[in-house]
């Protein structure tokens, strides 16, 4: 629920592009770091790219389905 919150947020603020960067496991440069308007962590643990990629896309179609009106399973 809070991603599609963040996802609204960020669509309203008139954001043409919206681009996620997943770091590696020590994350990334204070010169990234301070370039980026914000930041998420799925997790604390370490997880292989290939995992990340498969996670951060299913949370991407939950929190468009969230803002399409479709049921959350979790509510």
């Amino acid at each position: 629920m809070g991603f599609s919150k963040f996802l609204q947020k960020r669509m309203n603020s008139g954001a043409k592009t919206i681009v996620f960067v997943i770091g590696g496991a020590y994350g990334f440069s204070e010169e990234v770091y301070s370039k980026a308007q914000s930041k998420i962590a799925l997790s604390k643990m370490t997880f292989s790219h290939q995992m990340v990629r498969m996670f951060f896309l299913e949370q991407v179609y939950r929190g468009f389905s969230i803002l399409k009106g479709m049921p959350y399973h979790h509510e």
